[in-house]
Formats: structure tokens, C-alpha cells, sequence
């Protein structure tokens, strides 16, 4: 899992923090409509309403726990996302870390 987290930080590096915000809230909204909500481990739920609490999510690991939830829980709407972002290189990237 430790190689998962450190893909999820090279990932969420390559967003432009112009895109914070809405990515956030695309991956927020992906994550709380998931039917998959039993595959998120609680200590990761536990972290995004930490950094939630704090209004952090749309920070660089805010963003980071969100992407590992959203590729545990929707490995290919995480992947729908970014390309809606026009994130194509993190498309590819998540590809490969997901095996989608």
C-alpha cells in the first residue's frame, strides 16, 4: 500500500493547483456517491474528514487521500475525472497505478 500512497503524491504533484478546488470537489462527489464505500479502509475515511474538517481538501494531500479513495473506491471514474480535467498524463499514470 505504501507504493500506492507514493504513486497517488506523484499524481496529485502534476495537477496545477489552478485545479485544486474542482478536482477536489469532483473526487469529493465521486467518493460520497460510490456504492463502494465498503473498500475505503476507515483509517483513509478517517483522514479525509480530518483534512475535511479543516477545509483542506483542496490542498496537495488533501488531494492525495482523495485520489487513493477515489481509485480504491472508482478506479475508473477517478481516471473519468482527470480526463474531464484535461489531465491526460495523469490519465495514463492512473492507468498504470490502478491496472485499469
Amino acid at each position: 500500500m505504501r507504493d500506492f500512497g507514493l504513486a497517488m503524491e506523484k499524481i496529485v504533484r502534476r495537477i496545477p493547483a489552478s485545479l485544486w478546488g474542482v478536482a477536489s470537489d469532483k473526487l469529493v462527489d465521486l467518493v460520497l456517491n460510490s456504492a463502494n464505500g465498503e473498500r475505503m479502509p476507515s483509517d483513509l475515511a478517517k483522514t479525509i474528514l480530518f483534512y475535511w474538517q479543516r477545509d483542506q481538501l483542496a490542498t496537495e494531500i488533501g488531494l492525495q487521500r482523495l485520489m487513493e479513495a477515489a481509485t480504491i473506491l472508482e478506479p475508473e471514474k477517478t481516471i473519468g475525472v482527470m480526463d474531464e480535467l484535461g489531465l491526460h498524463e495523469l490519465v495514463i499514470m492512473l492507468k498504470e497505478t490502478a491496472k485499469v
